[in-house]
């Protein structure tokens, strides 16, 4: 499952994540991968607030720990 999917489960979270959730969705470029790099170039390259990358940082942890096999 890519990060994105993941991600859409906690669109309707009022929390920070709901928030990167509900960006993302309105991203219609946001790379569809699980890689970190990847996401964290495409958030840098739209020019993401520094709390939106910092939010990622933080939530990219759950996923991996999430969907680790």
């Amino acid at each position: 499952m890519s990060f994105k999917e993941w991600l859409m489960h906690f669109k309707d979270v009022d929390r920070p994540i709901g928030d990167l959730a509900n960006d993302i969705a309105k991203d219609g470029c946001f790379p569809d991968t699980s890689d970190k790099e990847k996401i964290l170039e495409h958030l840098e390259q739209h020019n993401a607030m520094d709390a939106a990358i910092i939010t990622f940082e933080y939530v990219y942890s759950f996923y991996k720990e999430d969907t680790k096999d």
